[in-house]
């Protein structure tokens, strides 16, 4: 009996889309200009990224969002950081623990390096 992996375990699907979560930045962001709504979308991409993304975009929005990046972004749209990761967290889009690291393939006939 053969199981295939990849049906085992599908990944979560997040209790909102993530269409509400950018209407619910907006909404909050301070002051209201297409400007802001600018930097709510790279918010909500980088929510996004963390779990529909290539494993190197995953990183990097996880990243992104546990650093001081989303706090400097966060802050000229007057929103919180750790308010925006906790609606990151409970809505399904990130993992509190950083994605795995990817294995390493190595070339016939030699390590790569």
């Amino acid at each position: 009996m053969n199981i295939d992996p990849r049906k085992m375990h599908k990944p979560a699907e997040p209790l909102v889309k993530i269409s509400t979560i950018f209407r619910m930045f907006t909404r909050q962001a301070q002051p209201q200009c297409p400007e802001s709504n600018l930097v709510v979308g790279v918010i909500c991409q980088a929510i996004y990224d963390c779990l529909h993304a290539t494993h190197v975009e995953k990183c990097r929005a996880w990243n992104f969002l546990q650093d001081q990046r989303l706090e400097i972004w966060a802050s000229t749209i007057s929103l919180d950081a750790n308010f925006i990761r906790d609606v990151a967290l409970k809505t399904g889009y990130m993992s509190q623990a950083a994605p795995a690291q990817a294995i390493k393939k190595y070339k016939k006939g030699g390590q790569s390096a």
